[in-house]
C-alpha cells in the first residue's frame, strides 16, 4: 500500500483535536517509517505541537519556533525517521489544498530537514474538516492518507471515474465513492485454492481491478471439486494460472498478477507491504504468522479464513468455518491463541529439514474439503471486506460458522496487552524496521 498509513485510531483523534482550535490553524508533527519498496510511510507516533512552540498564529497561518524545530530534525536524525509536517486548514471545504503560503513554508523546511534529518522522503499532510491531502515535503508529489483499523479509509482524494453499467446495482447498494474505493485497491489473494478461488471470482463480479494471486501449487486432480474456474485438463497447472483465467474472463480490464511462489519466503513476503487489502485463503501455520504480523507491522488490512469438517467414524461430526479481520484496534491471530507453534516451525522447514528432523513424524493427512461450505466461509469474508471498505453496515469483524446447526456467530476476542504482534510494545507500525518470520534464503522462482 502506497501513502501515509495511520493506524485507527490515530488520525481520526488527531485531526478532531487540531480542528477544535476556536478557529486556530494548529500544527502537529509525525514521524513515519519510510518503506521506498512500496512508497509507503507507515506513522509511528504523532502528536499536537505545544502552545508553547508557536511563534506566532492564528486562523490562516502557523509558524513554529526554530528551537522547536531543531528538536523535530534531531529526532528525524537519531530515529531515521521521516517527519510528517501536519496543520490544518479549518475553513476548508472538501479536501483541502495547499496555500501559496504553504508552498513557501514548506520549501524552507524541506531544505532544513534534508540537511538535519533523516535521508528519506519527508511528507507534508493538511488537514481539513472534509478530508486531507498529503504530498512529499516541498514538492508536489500526491501521497495518498490512509487510516487503517475496522475501515479502511481513504482520507485523501479518491481519483478515478464513474462506474461502469456493470456495477450499476452494486452502486445503488454502497454507492459511487464505495465502488471506486473496490476499483482503486490492490488486492492479493494468498492462496488459490478452495476458498481462494472463490475469493477471486467475488472480487471480479465486485468489480477490483488489481488482484495479485499467490500460490505455490499446481492444481490436483483432487482439487478439481472445489477449485472454481478450473476444468480437468488443468490438473498439473499453476492455481494462480487459473485464477487469472477465470478472473479476465469476468472482467478482462482487471489487471491480474499470477505468481506461483510461498509467501512464507522471504523475497515473497516482501511484497505484502505493496498491497491495500490481503485476503488470507490458505491453511498453513507459517503463512497465517507471516500475513498476520504484516497487517500489523505494515498497516494492512488481512480478513484471514479457515474451514474444517471432520470426520469420526465414518461420520461428519462438525462443519465449521471462521473469517477474522486483521488490522490495527481488532485482535490478531497470536492474541486469539489460533496459531500452533509446531505447525510453524515444521512448514518453514525444507523437505530435507522435515526428513532431518526427529520432531516431525508421518505425513499430513489430506483434509476433507466440500465447495457449498468454502462457498459458505468465502462469502462471510467478502461481505466483510464491503464492511472495511464501503458505507455496508456490517459490524461483525470475527466470526465463526457452525455448518451443523446452521448458525453464523460474532466472536469477542479481547486485544492481548503487550501483544508482540498487535501492540505498540510489538511489531505495530514498525514497518520495515522489524523483521517479519519469514523463511529466509530461498531464490526467486525456485517453486517452493
Amino acid at each position: 500500500m502506497s501513502g501515509l498509513r495511520f493506524a485507527a485510531l490515530a488520525y481520526s483523534a488527531l485531526a478532531s483535536r487540531l480542528l477544535d482550535a476556536n478557529g486556530f490553524e494548529s500544527c502537529a508533527i509525525g514521524y513515519a517509517h519510510h518503506d521506498p519498496v512500496s512508497g509507503s510511510w507507515i506513522v509511528a507516533d504523532v502528536a499536537p505541537v505545544p502552545d508553547d512552540a508557536y511563534e506566532r498564529r492564528d486562523c490562516v497561518s502557523a509558524v513554529l519556533q526554530p528551537g522547536f524545530l531543531i528538536d523535530v530534525a534531531n529526532r528525524s536524525r537519531i530515529t531515521g525517521m521521516a517527519v510528517v509536517a501536519i496543520h490544518t486548514h479549518p475553513g476548508s471545504r472538501g479536501n483541502p489544498h495547499f496555500s501559496a503560503t504553504d508552498d513557501d513554508g514548506e520549501a524552507e523546511l524541506a531544505s532544513y530537514l534534508n540537511r538535519r534529518g533523516a535521508p528519506v522522503p519527508h511528507v507534508a499532510l493538511v488537514i481539513g474538516s472534509e478530508g486531507a491531502r498529503a504530498r512529499i515535503l516541498g514538492g508536489d508529489e500526491d501521497v495518498p492518507v490512509w487510516e487503517v483499523g475496522e475501515k479502511l479509509v481513504l482520507h485523501s482524494p479518491l481519483a478515478g471515474g464513474a462506474s461502469h453499467g456493470r456495477d450499476d446495482r452494486q452502486v445503488r447498494a454502497f454507492g459511487e465513492p464505495g465502488q471506486r474505493l473496490l476499483r482503486r485497491l490492490r488486492f492479493a489473494v494468498i492462496g488459490a485454492g478452495g476458498t481462494g478461488s472463490l475469493v477471486c471470482q467475488q472480487l471480479a463480479h465486485l468489480g477490483a481491478s488489481c488482484i495479485t494471486v499467490i500460490d505455490p501449487d499446481l492444481v490436483e486432480e483432487t482439487n478439481l471439486n472445489r477449485l472454481v474456474g478450473s476444468i480437468p485438463s488443468d490438473v498439473g497447472r499453476p492455481k494462480v494460472k487459473v485464477a487469472e483465467r477465470m478472473i479476465r474472463a469476468i472482467n478482462s480490464a482487471a489487471k491480474v498478477i499470477p505468481l506461483q511462489a510461498d509467501i512464507v519466503d522471504e523475497h515473497v513476503a516482501a511484497l505484502l507491504a505493496t498491497f491495500e487489502f490481503i485476503l488470507l485463503c490458505t491453511d498453513s501455520h507459517a503463512s497465517r504468522a507471516v500475513v498476520n504480523q504484516a497487517a500489523y507491522q505494515h498497516l494492512v488490512p488481512v480478513i484471514d479464513m479457515g474451514v474444517s469438517i471432520t470426520v469420526a467414524n465414518g461420520a461428519v461430526s462438525h462443519v465449521t468455518g471462521r473469517v477474522q479481520m486483521l488490522s490495527p484496534g481488532l485482535p490478531c491471530l497470536t492474541c486469539c491463541g489460533a496459531l500452533d507453534a509446531d505447525a510453524i516451525r515444521r512448514e518453514m522447514q525444507t523437505p530435507e529439514q522435515r526428513a532431518a528432523d526427529p520432531y516431525v513424524h508421518g505425513v499430513r493427512e489430506p483434509q476433507p474439503a466440500v465447495l457449498s461450505i468454502n462457498s459458505t466461509v468465502s462469502s462471510l469474508a467478502m461481505t466483510m471486506v464491503l464492511g472495511a471498505v464501503t458505507p455496508v453496515p456490517v459490524k461483525p469483524r470475527h466470526q465463526t460458522y457452525d455448518g451443523i446447526r446452521g448458525r453464523v456467530r460474532e466472536m469477542a476476542v479481547a486485544v492481548q496487552p503487550g501483544c508482540v504482534v498487535c501492540s505498540h510494545a510489538g511489531a505495530l507500525a514498525k514497518g520495515a524496521a522489524w523483521s517479519l518470520p519469514v523463511r529466509p534464503g530461498a531464490s526467486e522462482g525456485d517453486g517452493r
